[in-house]
């Protein structure tokens, strides 16, 4: 049961394509119609899931299609209506029909072509629906009013040189689309990319099959229509089926990119972490650490090992700062206060010593805006901090000292002859006094060479008399 299943699809197209084809033989006229309007359906089921899905739908290609197929399906319902035999639209022959054919085709080819620069890319919907209304509007009004659509073909010829050849541009485009697709694969699920490579090919297949009929009831005529349902159905699976109705298969495919570059990121994280002297560390809502660099290990006196999923407080945090620290961490995760992006602190060691360590800190966020962890990067300035300590003491010290160095300094008022100093009050002193009184200075008496022997000199006179 579930092998039929999964083989349903093709089993509904197969009683399908077989109930048009044998409608061929009761009336050329009834499977032409039958034909056209398989397609149509399925570009108008193409368009609708596109336009409604249009906020859901990131993939550019697949929005731009699903939107010109219903320029492309309004064409074609004119073309089947205008068909030889339908006898709606007076005054025409088999050439309209035609003409309407080919002008689909190109719209068609050129809505691939065009889908390949929007691969990965998002499309402004409303104005690519202005843009295709426009363009099939003046083909309308060249075909009906106008009249200056080339011909494609002529009672009792067949097809004009103009039909054929744009046939077989049609079908190079095509090919061009194809390639892009290709060099592209990787930005589609595998089986919608092996679908839109089958409808590639029946389309250009039955491109090259109407380029070789001559009446428009012929089998090239037919073999073409046959190409073209089978076309729409693998555009069908790949648009509609796989793409819209599978979408968690575009939906796995983005995370496992998403995977593999957080992967990329996270190698190069590591990396850069490594070459770093410093510690970083991410630790999660319960003060876990999910993630440590190795040379932030080894600073602590640890291997990465001995520190993944352990309490970072209880393994680093000094006992007597361990509580208040964490409480500032759960106030900053329950949004109470806001992220310290810098701050310094105590570590403790494996051997036992502590350390200061400087912190840049910032958060990982879900995108709901929920803190999910912390992401710091620690340096060690133990060596500078007691190098700033020191620094500013001996400042101090010196400070000190110079505030208790007295000094003499502006005009000192002193007797040219006894060579005493008068102070603030007025009163002259002696100036050993005044110097002892203002300094720190001490004195001890002596007598110099010159006073000594003037002195002597005193002396020996008083004692001749």
């Amino acid at each position: 049961m579930k092998s039929l299943q999964k083989y349903e699809d093709y089993i509904l197209f197969s009683v399908t394509i077989g109930i048009i084809s044998l409608s061929s033989l009761y009336s050329y006229l009834l499977f032409h119609t039958l034909s056209e309007l398989y397609s149509i359906i399925i570009g108008a089921i193409i368009f609708i899931i596109a336009f409604n899905l249009r906020d859901k739908i990131e993939q550019g290609y697949i929005s731009l299609l699903g939107i010109s197929y219903l320029f492309i399906v309004i064409i074609d319902l004119i073309h089947t209506l205008a068909f030889k035999g339908m006898n709606i639209f007076k005054g025409f022959d088999a050439n309209l029909p035609t003409q309407l054919w080919i002008s689909a085709r190109y719209l068609e080819s050129l809505s691939f072509l065009f889908a390949t620069f929007f691969i990965n890319r998002r499309v402004r919907i409303y104005p690519l629906l202005f843009f295709y209304s426009a363009i099939t509007a003046i083909i309308l009004l060249s075909i009906f009013f106008f009249k200056n659509f080339p011909d494609c073909y002529i009672e009792g010829k067949g097809l004009t040189a103009f039909k054929i050849y744009s046939e077989y541009l049609i079908c190079i485009i095509l090919v061009i689309s194809l390639i892009f697709i290709r060099r592209n694969r990787e930005s589609f699920p595998e089986i919608t990319f092996q679908y839109l490579q089958l409808a590639l090919v029946t389309t250009i297949l039955a491109e090259l099959s109407f380029t070789q009929y001559v009446s428009v009831y012929g089998a090239f005529n037919f073999i073409g229509h046959i190409f073209k349902i089978i076309s729409f159905f693998f555009i069908y699976k790949a648009i509609v089926k796989t793409v819209f109705t599978d979408p968690f298969n575009l939906l796995w495919k983005k995370l496992k990119e998403s995977e593999e570059n957080l992967k990329n990121a996270y190698i190069k994280l590591n990396t850069y972490t490594e070459v770093l002297d410093l510690i970083f560390v991410v630790i999660d809502r319960k003060g876990r650490i999910i993630l440590i660099n190795k040379r932030g290990a080894e600073k602590l006196g640890y291997v990465k090992e001995e520190l993944i999923g352990k309490d970072w407080f209880s393994m680093v945090i000094p006992e007597k700062e361990r509580n208040a620290i964490k409480t500032v961490f759960d106030s900053m995760l329950s949004g109470h206060i806001e992220i310290t992006s810098y701050f310094e602190n105590k570590i403790l060691r494996k051997d036992g010593t502590e350390r200061i360590f400087a912190w840049h800190n910032t958060v990982l966020k879900d995108i709901d805006g929920k803190i999910l962890a912390t992401v710091s990067a620690g340096e060690d300035i133990t060596d500078k901090k007691v190098y700033d300590e020191n620094r500013e003491k001996l400042i101090k010290e010196l400070q000190k000292a110079l505030e208790n160095i007295k000094t003499l300094k502006g005009l000192i008022p002193i007797c040219s002859w006894c060579k005493k100093i008068r102070n603030d009050e007025g009163y002259w002193m002696q100036l050993e006094r005044y110097i002892r009184d203002h300094t720190e200075a001490e004195f001890t008496h002596g007598m110099c060479p010159e006073c000594y022997e003037k002195m002597k000199k005193e002396v020996d006179k008083k004692n001749t008399l």
